[in-house]
């Protein structure tokens, strides 16, 4: 009797905190515009300014509902480039030889492809989704199959994401949303704040552009190996 207990107890737990999270995700689907909207955008295109102590720099980064990402992002005279097609990631710096992620930075990788905005295409449409949902006290944790937990935050009152938050080796990534538009009908973040604790590589995040259903071709998420002088 005493183990039926403790199993019905664990049954309904799990079983409370789904619940939580579909409605905290109803929330937030209705808060960004509702799921009707979000449903037919395929792709997200997007550049942003980027400020990290006294340099500056720009981002441009590309996403899809089907978890592939492109993100270059060049901070005066540091450059990156990172990809994922879905099961490869690669990372070039500063122009230099091409290599493929492993370990934790491709676990990193797979749960990158919803960051941000991006979020929405895992946690608003469970038949698409590969991974988990669940709820941990007032954080929506998404666990894409793979990767790492995405831990999202709502206003209580907006019902939009204030902050989320994953782990690099011993370091807590923070997010913080601080301002949002509405663009094409879908409010989304047009300036965020990310710290890992260090407040020298503290970044100051806007968008400046953001464009919905963008053409994209295959090899957008793969980098080609730089030309070799001859």
């Amino acid at each position: 009797m005493r183990l039926r207990h403790t199993f019905l107890t664990i049954t309904l737990f799990i079983t409370s905190a789904a619940l939580a999270a579909d409605t905290a995700v109803d929330r937030w689907a209705k808060a960004v515009g509702g799921r009707e909207k979000v449903a037919p955008i395929k792709a997200i295109y997007r550049e942003a300014t980027i400020q990290i102590g006294a340099f500056s720099g720009t981002i441009k980064a590309w996403h899809t509902a089907d978890g592939h990402y492109r993100k270059e992002e060049q901070v005066g005279m540091y450059s990156t480039v990172e990809t994922f097609d879905g099961t490869t990631g690669s990372m070039q710096l500063a122009g230099g030889a091409v290599r493929q992620m492993a370990g934790a930075e491709l676990a990193r990788a797979r749960s990158s492809a919803y960051a941000n905005t991006n979020a929405i295409f895992f946690a608003f449409f469970p038949a698409r989704r590969h991974g988990n949902l669940t709820m941990d006290g007032d954080a929506i944790v998404m666990q894409p199959e793979g990767g790492i937990d995405w831990r999202v935050t709502l206003d209580p009152e907006t019902a939009l994401p204030t902050v989320m938050t994953h782990n690099e080796g011993e370091k807590t990534i923070t997010v913080t949303f601080v301002s949002y538009a509405v663009i094409d009908g879908i409010t989304m973040e047009t300036e965020i704040h990310r710290t890992n604790g260090d407040p020298r590589f503290g970044a100051v995040i806007r968008f400046t552009k953001t464009v919905l259903n963008p053409p994209i071709d295959a090899s957008t998420f793969t980098i080609a190996a730089p030309a070799v002088d001859r």
